[in-house]
């Protein structure tokens, strides 16, 4: 415990030392140097650069979520018909719960496009 004590009395003497009030200061003026830079390099244009590059993403991500509904429908069905033979009790509800899940994947692909135009 005493080690534990050192080390934070220590750090309290680092912290409060001059040299790293100079360095703290430095980062904080060089932070406030180069932020009018960037600003004026365009930003509006990086972000329209950005967004053309986020869209050509769309289209491949919405195939993986429609691979995403298939995958969870045939093991839903595969799970449905293991429920049904061994006569289970909730089989109706793990049929909702699949088609739900379901539709709701291929209506989140079908909108996706809508959310980045």
């Amino acid at each position: 415990m005493n080690f534990l004590k050192n080390i934070g009395k220590k750090a309290k003497h680092i912290a409060k030392s001059l040299l790293c009030k100079k360095v703290l200061m430095l980062a904080i003026v060089a932070a406030c140097a180069i932020s009018p830079a960037l600003a004026a390099d365009g930003i509006a244009g990086k972000l329209t650069e950005i967004g053309a590059n986020f869209k050509g993403y769309v289209e491949p991500v919405r195939n993986i979520v429609y691979a995403l509904a298939a995958i969870c429908a045939v093991i839903g069905a595969f799970t449905i018909y293991f429920k049904m033979t061994n006569g289970e009790q909730d089989v109706k509800k793990t049929i909702m719960l699949t088609v739900g899940g379901c539709a709701g994947l291929v209506a989140l692909a079908t909108a996706l496009p809508a959310m980045f135009d």
